[in-house]
């Protein structure tokens, strides 16, 4: 008898050990890696030092260049993005940045490095003058994700100054700095077959210590979707607003709108242009004019 209840006992007791041992040690469904992958809800973050592979996918995400508004997007951890571009005003004045050198590199997967400067031309009624532009510096932070959602937020103070010894940083429009405050914001709208569609906007506060140029407020909103496999198509509405008036008694301000196009030709080299046109400008002589602009992308390191 006691031989019986014994083995009643482990008998009972076996398939819980069984669920056990099921709970540690079967595979997980497809739905529960995803949801390991992409957790619920957003996540604040300090520095990430993740390294987490880039996916191959169309870029969608409205940004600069091709436009002029910028995305929270970084390019990843110990990765580099080197953007070579030629851009150009035609009006009554012309000007042309032939090449525009923007290099960037990732910091953990949520901080961003950036270095550009441009060489400029520009055409006057003496002939053409050309020389080294302004260059920027800046420091993009994503501190805000939400992968299930496609929400990202970011900020990303840029400082623009003459390079010394530069005949731009000897001259009297090379004297004082810009100082650039923007908050950038990204979300996913909706998706098709070829990819998703996305929107991203910018609001910034912009401090000048330049002669004759005003602080202002820049703002900035783009919608991009896949037009094909490997070609984005990009849509954007942008303003500057002087907050007091210039030397001359002008409150500086113009509205400009652009259209973008993004061509994948590796997951390492891509393609891109835009063209649009400023309008309303407090400017009388360029109250409206045209823009354009040409470049491509190298993306390299990566995790």
């Amino acid at each position: 008898m006691k031989s019986i209840a014994i083995l009643t006992a482990l008998l009972w007791v076996s398939p819980a050990f069984a669920d056990d041992d099921d709970a540690d040690g079967k595979p997980a469904s497809k739905a529960e890696d995803e949801k390991a992958a992409h957790p619920e809800g957003g996540k604040f973050s300090l520095l990430s030092h993740e390294c987490k592979p880039e996916e191959d996918e169309l870029e969608t995400v409205p940004g600069s260049p091709p436009l002029d508004v910028d995305d929270p997007a970084t390019p990843g951890c110990n990765a580099w993005e080197v953007n070579i571009v030629t851009s150009g005003e035609f009006g009554k004045n012309q000007s042309w940045e032939t090449p525009l050198l923007d290099i960037n590199y990732g910091i953990g997967d949520n901080l961003q490095l950036k270095v550009e400067a441009p060489y400029e031309i520009a055409k006057t009624s003496d002939g053409y003058e050309s020389g080294v532009g302004a260059a920027e510096v800046g420091l993009k932070y994503r501190f805000y994700e939400n992968e299930e959602s496609g929400l990202t937020v970011a900020v990303y103070p840029q400082i623009e100054f003459a390079i010394p010894g530069t005949a731009l940083a000897d001259g009297e429009e090379g004297s004082g700095t810009l100082t650039k405050l923007p908050l950038l914001v990204s979300k996913k709208i909706g998706a098709t077959s070829k990819g998703d569609i996305m929107v991203t906007g910018n609001i910034g506060y912009n401090i000048s210590t330049r002669t004759g140029t005003e602080h202002y407020l820049s703002a900035a909103f783009g919608v991009g979707m896949p037009l094909l496999s490997s070609v984005a198509v990009m849509l954007e509405g942008s303003t500057e607003q002087a907050l007091g008036n210039n030397m001359d008694g002008v409150r500086e301000h113009y509205y400009k709108a652009n259209l973008g196009l993004m061509g994948k030709i590796s997951p390492h080299f891509l393609v891109f242009g835009s063209v649009g046109q400023v309008f309303a400008s407090s400017d009388p002589e360029e109250s409206s004019h045209t823009c354009a602009l040409l470049g491509f992308r190298v993306i390299a390191g990566g995790p």
